[in-house]
């Protein structure tokens, strides 16, 4: 019986081992193949490696290396460009077959800043100001003259390289109050950046925020300066980095600069403007370093659909450059003037701003010159200011 017993018991573990023996040989194969998968990333559709197959030798990851630290820039450079009187539009009483309104008929939106584009593309903040207005209505201010463009005129702007707008000055309501606010309208609808007496803008490049203020001197000393000083307490909650004033001020068609156009400018840069540039009289006037910050009292007209045929076609594109270091605005000496033409041809008005060269632009220097001597200010034949 002990036998019988002992006989059944080799039996049962043999039968055990014959049939175990291939479940044991599957689960390390299973187990090798999962490994190799995921160290090798095999891509799907891969044949299983039989049982008999060596598994793949897989080498010990290689650490990843260490990210280096980027330093923040300690220095950073904004450049703004300032151009003057842009009126996108003519008045009634205009030539039909000159005005402006003919030439946009004649041509595309990226005619009028075909010239000057690729400079404005160049900087960091484009600023010019609008005088007239964007709307389809019909019944006129009472006024000598009335500029409206339609809204799609925009184009030229955004066509040209232009990035923000001011708009404050006194043929923002040619058209009736509903006209001013039609152009806002435009503005918004197109995301174009703009300041307008109580409505002040940010403009963010490059990591800075350009704030923007824009006041009409026409319409009273006291409002303009309530304007500038809200305005500039506002950006500066807002963390502007530098603060632009935009005035429309002054007397039509002269070099010479008045009482209310010094005394909004002085104001603005008392209470924290870095620049302040001046609009209205339609012709080039000086600039002044006041307090360590520079006043363009007139950048003349531009895109100018005003005037068919202006006298005085010299003006000039403003460029400044202020440098961070640490975040900290730097005393700025940066400045440049590129003297331009209203028009591509001297005969006509063309609309269409271009830099002018040779003889040209060494008269309009030399005239510049003349206009800023009485704030020591001086601009060599490069443009840039300087002896």
């Amino acid at each position: 019986m002990n036998k019988k017993l002992t006989a059944l018991s080799v039996f049962t573990a043999l039968l055990c081992t014959t049939i175990l023996s291939p479940v044991s040989a599957f689960a390390q194969t299973a187990g090798s193949e999962e490994t190799n998968i995921a160290a090798t990333k095999e891509p799907a559709g891969t044949a299983t490696p039989s049982a008999t197959q060596t598994p793949a030798v897989t080498s010990k990851p290689t650490a990843a290396p260490k990210k280096k630290t980027k330093k923040k820039k300690s220095i950073t450079k904004i450049t703004i460009s300032a151009a003057g009187d842009c009126t996108l539009g003519s008045d009634y009483k205009s030539p039909a077959s000159v005005n402006f309104y003919a030439k946009y008929k004649q041509k595309t939106p990226s005619y009028f800043f075909k010239n000057v584009k690729n400079i404005f593309k160049k900087d960091d903040l484009t600023l010019v100001n609008f005088e007239g207005t964007l709307t389809t209505r019909s019944t006129r201010a009472d006024k000598t003259f009335a500029f409206k463009g339609n809204p799609s005129y925009l184009k030229i702007l955004q066509k040209g390289n232009v990035d923000a707008i001011s708009f404050a000055n006194n043929h923002c309501r040619d058209f009736g109050n509903g006209s001013y606010h039609d152009t806002i309208s435009v503005f918004k609808k197109n995301k174009m950046p703009f300041a307008s007496y109580g409505k002040v803008s940010i403009y963010k490049t490059n990591g800075k925020k350009i704030g923007m203020i824009a006041v009409n001197g026409l319409e009273g000393v006291s409002s303009s300066k309530h304007y500038i000083k809200s305005g500039i307490q506002k950006l500066k909650k807002k963390k502007a980095d530098l603060i632009i004033v935009s005035m429309h001020a002054g007397i039509e068609k002269t070099s010479s600069l008045d009482a209310i156009q010094k005394s909004i400018a002085h104001y603005a840069v008392k209470q924290g403007a870095n620049l302040v540039l001046g609009h209205h009289p339609h012709v080039l006037q000086g600039i002044e370093k006041y307090k360590g910050a520079y006043i363009v009292y007139s950048l003349a007209n531009f895109c100018f659909g005003g005037n068919t045929n202006p006298p005085d076609k010299d003006t000039m594109i403003y460029q400044q450059t202020f440098t961070f270091k640490k975040n900290k605005l730097q005393k700025s000496n940066d400045v440049k003037i590129i003297p331009c033409k209203v028009s591509s041809t001297n005969s006509i008005n063309n609309y269409q701003p271009t830099p002018a060269k040779g003889k040209a632009k060494k008269r309009i220097l030399a005239k510049m010159n003349r206009y800023c001597k009485p704030f020591n200010v001086h601009f060599k034949k490069n443009g840039k200011v300087g002896r």
